[in-house]
């Protein structure tokens, strides 16, 4: 039964770095390890760049049902006794799981270890160090106290993400947040100050900027959900008002890609009560007074 089982939710991933974030997998120095790859309905075949080792496992679902229940598939079929996740287009570093490894074991009592990594464009290339403890003003900060545990430079003890049910599957976003928030509050969390995997980034489009329906749920279910944990006038309170406003500008926004300005006029407004000063907000609000 091997110590450590990595998984990589995989989705059209022929055309999207798959065989990359594979063989950084392939390639670490430690290798007590499986690695899982859960197909997400995908429409090519992943298999064709999977290379052939027999400590890999590929798992293909029949409907796609996003990252948190892609993720959730592969630690239900994992048999070590701590969990990887890695997405298909990022890397780990060769020595990402021996130095994990070893940080948790010196912290038995701790959930996770996270570490720092790079930022790196589609051909590889590093543009900048992402140190990974962030001391921002919103819930998904101050709720981990300033651990951001990115999926892909987190190693977990498996029975602690057992424990507090995984991934939630009705996030289709900042399920990764939500995760590092329900274990800082029962366990400890371990920070590694080291570069140890690579996040690729894409270069900016605008439409891209323009949050999709689907990820403006996944924010709202997100931000009712932790509503308990901010009370009010604390520094996570004062933080919840700020995500508010930005979730109801962003989602007027939305509306006036539409050209639905009556909805976006009235999450517009809805935004300026949360935070009146919000200079954005009001230019947003002025476009939807222009012809």
């Amino acid at each position: 039964m091997p110590l450590v089982s990595a998984i990589i939710p995989a989705f059209n991933g022929t055309s999207r770095y798959l065989r990359e974030a594979i063989l950084s997998v392939l390639g670490q120095t430690f290798q007590d390890l499986e690695l899982i790859i859960v197909d997400d309905a995908s429409d090519d075949d992943p298999s064709s760049v999977i290379p052939s080792a027999p400590n890999i496992q590929l798992f293909r679902r029949t409907v796609n049902g996003g990252i948190a229940v892609a993720r959730n598939s592969g630690a239900n079929l994992a048999s070590g006794q701590y969990l990887s996740f890695l997405d298909q287009d990022d890397l780990w570093e060769p020595t990402f799981l021996e130095e994990t490894l070893a940080k948790l074991s010196e912290n038995p009592k701790a959930a996770l270890v996270h570490t720092d990594g790079y930022k790196i464009n589609e051909q590889n290339h590093i543009f900048e160090y992402d140190g990974a403890m962030k001391h921002y003003d919103t819930i998904s900060q101050i709720l981990r106290n300033g651990h951001d545990t990115a999926t892909n430079g987190t190693l977990l003890r498996r029975h602690c993400f057992t424990q507090i049910n995984g991934y939630d599957e009705r996030l289709t976003i900042c399920e990764d947040l939500d995760l590092g928030i329900r274990l800082f509050q029962r366990y400890p969390l371990i920070h590694l100050p080291k570069a140890l995997y690579r996040h690729r980034h894409y270069p900016h489009n605008a439409s891209r900027s323009i949050p999709s329906p689907q990820a403006l749920q996944g924010r709202k279910i997100f931000l009712e959900k932790h509503v308990p944990s901010c009370t009010r006038g604390t520094a996570a309170g004062k933080a919840l008002k700020k995500d508010w406003a930005q979730y109801y500008s962003d989602k007027g926004k939305w509306h006036l890609s539409q050209g639905e300005r009556k909805a976006a006029q009235a999450a517009l407004i809805t935004s300026l009560r949360y935070q009146p000063f919000a200079y954005k907000t009001y230019l947003r609000l002025m476009r939807v007074a222009l012809p």
